[in-house]
């Protein structure tokens, strides 16, 4: 392949999804971010079991979810040693920007660390079915998770537990009064589930991205429910909500109330790249994570040279000068220059502009 002749092992500029990017491709590239010193003081404060929010935002292609997937690398990597924080991602998506959506994501999310939730549960409730039920404050919810425990029909009560609809004889051959349908009841095992994880974790993480696809309606339920997930934790809670918006204030006006944007004292604005040295460390620290251990280069910048990244940056919009067009651009450049065993300067960049995307003016 092409990206080969430069030393990678993949190709660096195809967007992924950051959620499936593996741990080990995902370092920190983004010192020229004004707000770092905010993002420091969330991961501490999450790994001191502090109940704390946080806000990120920026426009589309910011890199937003890519922050997130950091996040997650930084306080799992961490919390090695200690009791771990338990991270789960949700978002909400722009096909279909429900609550059960939403819920049934976070339940999928969830799923993985159900065991040694169960097994702190179980022996909160003595070892006896029977003592879940009380223990918990809802049968249904304890004949499930029992059942689980158990490994007792699984695929059945986890359905169930996700929101999925069920037949009245489903029900009745499972020991369960009815099906888990009203969002609110969604939100209570939600609540349960993160109060009961804190017996087997030291704090637990939800990431809610995408926060600008959610109607008014949802939005205003959704903000309601966030901000009393917040009250309920005195330590081992923290909220991260990420949206695509100019201002950090937007999600207000969306509907989410000033309750929970106060509550997310934390904020990190995603900004566009303002200078060329900031996008040259942030292409040096994304090569060197696809770049093969083996392979030998004087500078990560490679294929470009500074001159290249220098008049990439002088034609692209400022507007939209953002690591995802960032990327587009340069995996553009990049191929040509592989197929032409060139690399990529100032006029390499002018005699290829023709071929970018429309990023530029």
């Amino acid at each position: 392949m092409w990206y080969e002749k430069s030393g990678f092992k993949d190709d660096p500029y195809v967007i992924r999804s950051p959620m499936v990017v593996p741990f080990k491709q995902i370092k920190w590239n983004r010192n020229d971010l004004a707000d770092k010193p905010s993002l420091d003081s969330f991961t501490e404060r999450v790994l001191d079991r502090r109940r704390v929010g946080m806000r990120v935002f920026g426009s589309d292609g910011s890199g937003k979810t890519w922050l997130l997937r950091w996040i997650e690398k930084t306080l799992t990597e961490k919390s090695k040693g200690k009791a771990l924080v338990l991270y789960t991602y949700s978002y909400i998506p722009r096909l279909e920007p429900t609550f059960s959506v939403f819920y049934e994501k976070f339940i999928s999310e969830i799923d993985s660390y159900l065991p040694p939730i169960l097994k702190a549960i179980d022996e909160k409730a003595d070892h006896k079915n029977v003592n879940w039920s009380p223990y918990l404050g809802d049968a249904d919810l304890a004949t499930a998770l029992s059942h689980i425990h158990d490994a007792e029909n699984v695929d059945a009560y986890k359905r169930w537990l996700s929101g999925a609809r069920m037949l009245t004889t489903e029900l009745r051959d499972l020991s369960l009064s009815r099906p888990l349908e009203r969002d609110y009841k969604k939100y209570e095992i939600m609540k349960t589930l993160i109060t009961q994880s804190l017996l087997a974790f030291s704090s637990f993480t939800l990431i809610v991205d995408e926060l600008e696809n959610a109607p008014p309606v949802l939005a205003r339920g959704l903000g309601d429910s966030l901000r009393d997930l917040l009250d309920s934790f005195y330590d081992g809670f923290s909220l991260v909500c990420s949206y695509t918006a100019e201002m950090a204030d937007d999600i207000i006006d969306w509907g989410y109330g000033k309750w929970l944007y106060e509550r997310l004292e934390h904020e990190v604005e995603m900004d566009a790249f303002k200078d060329p040295d900031a996008m040259m460390e942030f292409l040096r620290v994304h090569h060197e994570c696809y770049r093969q251990a083996k392979y030998k280069v004087g500078d990560q910048l490679f294929p470009f040279e500074e001159s290249g990244v220098r008049r990439l940056m002088e034609l692209v919009d400022p507007k939209i000068c953002y690591a995802r067009p960032t990327l587009i651009n340069c995996g553009v450049l990049a191929e040509q220059a592989a197929r032409q065993d060139a690399k990529v300067t100032d006029k390499f960049v002018d005699e290829n502009k023709e071929l970018l995307p429309r990023l530029v003016p």
